[in-house]
């Protein structure tokens, strides 16, 4: 069996894992955005940065053990190819490099005005230097986040919290967006929570494992009290800093991400605030940074047949090397990608959910298929790019406001898979 503080600290772990940059840059300017309508924008941000990864760490689990698992109703290859995005995506391409250059702009970039091309090189030197030996010995990785890293950082959230939340700094205004909800919505994108859940999961099963001899009931309710601890966090430190940003909206000019949320603590704690933003700032990306690259290091290590050292160090040095572009450079570069990958990661989530109700794997198939081609849409609309013809059928499509566009297409397509393809049908080994 196992203890209650087995359990509790796994929770910790694991909110460490998912908290990080992008969970304290976006709330505050999701919040100061939305103004009047703090609750709608709240809600949809809900949905893809709490709901979501909660169902995507019990997906990812009933799968199968293997990250591969996860998509290989579809098809092995395909399984293959979406789980060496989906890393890349969270690992040194774009999360990683995001915790790097988070922590220097808002932990460090504030109190110095002079001399940063040194700097900064040289802050996240030290920086990935510190992910790289925690991440070193993978089986340790989750007591040594929860135990060392996480208590300072819940501390320094709930100071800062309660008291935007006790003394507000200001009334929110009305808000100039359109569609507050879907706002929110695709703002969870940048989270980058969902995606990460489904390769965590893999982490943490390892660690609930460790010396324990469980059955597979025993395994998932240790795996869905943990990530409920971890998501019950995650919602406080979300609400609270999105409330926090909503009050600021009258008072603050919007300067970006990182400065409103640096100018937002200026006035709720003055000087010492600045000091506990910057170790708030330095623990959340750091906790993320070790269980991304301990997961980047796990998954190729075995793909490419190299020792799990060398494949964290070159994790390491290609995220320090990013990091140096800055956040803004990182988020625009992220955001038309997560708009692409996030419906084909929903989509599977909710299969795999309910695999054992599914026969045939084509509907897998269609699926994917029909929320891949959405997503691939909504990607070429992100960067900006003018298709009208993809511009003519977006417009039709209905739940769009909602920031589903793709749910429709995705059930058609199972649909005519599953009618179409009946001679193939079978049972997956999954």
């Amino acid at each position: 069996m196992y203890r209650k503080k087995d359990v509790l600290l796994t929770g910790f772990a694991l909110f460490a894992m998912l908290f990080g940059a992008g969970n304290l840059i976006f709330p505050p300017i999701v919040g100061y955005n939305a103004g009047t309508e703090w609750k709608a924008a709240l809600f949809g941000f809900f949905i893809t940065g709490i709901g979501f990864p909660l169902m995507a760490i019990i997906s990812a689990a009933l799968a199968g053990d293997k990250i591969d698992n996860f998509g290989e109703r579809v098809s092995p290859k395909f399984s293959k190819i979406f789980n060496i995005i989906l890393i890349l995506a969270i690992g040194p391409l774009l999360a990683l490099p995001r915790t790097g250059a988070t922590a220097f702009e808002m932990a460090l970039n504030p109190h110095i005005h002079n001399n940063l091309q040194i700097i900064k090189p040289i802050f996240l030197g030290i920086y990935f230097l510190i992910s790289l030996l925690f991440s070193l010995k993978s089986n340790k990785v989750v007591d040594r986040v929860g135990k060392i890293l996480t208590p300072i950082l819940l501390i320094i959230l709930s100071l800062i919290i309660w008291k935007g939340i006790s003394s507000p700094i200001g009334v929110p205004i009305i808000s100039k967006n359109i569609n507050n909800f879907k706002y929110g919505f695709f703002n969870g994108y940048q989270t980058m929570d969902t995606l990460g859940a489904i390769v965590f999961s893999s982490i943490i099963l390892k660690s609930i494992r460790q010396g324990r001899s469980l059955n597979k009931k025993q395994e998932m309710n240790f795996l869905i009290k943990s990530s409920t601890i971890a998501l019950i966090a995650l919602t406080i430190v979300y609400g609270g800093l999105l409330y926090i940003g909503s009050t600021s909206s009258g008072i603050l000019p919007n300067t970006g991400a990182t400065n409103l949320l640096s100018d937002i603590i200026i006035l709720l704690l003055g000087k010492l605030g600045i000091i506990s933003l910057g170790i708030c700032v330095a623990g959340a990306c750091l906790t993320t940074a070790v269980g991304l690259t301990a997961t980047v290091g796990e998954y190729f290590s075995k793909l490419l047949k190299i020792s799990y050292e060398k494949t964290v160090i070159l994790t390491t040095l290609v995220g320090f090397i990013f990091s140096n572009f800055g956040v803004n450079t990182i988020v625009k570069i992220s955001a038309p990608i997560l708009v692409f990958l996030y419906p084909i990661a929903i989509v599977l989530i909710f299969l795999n959910i309910i695999k054992k109700y599914i026969h045939n794997d084509f509907i897998f198939k269609g699926a994917v298929l029909g929320s891949g081609l959405v997503g691939f849409m909504e990607m070429i609309n992100s960067f900006g790019l003018k298709v009208n013809l993809f511009e003519k059928i977006y417009s039709y499509l209905p739940f769009s406001s909602f920031g589903l566009a793709w749910l429709i297409p995705t059930l058609v397509t199972s649909f005519i898979f599953n009618l179409f393809f009946k001679k193939s049908y079978r049972l997956s080994k999954a």
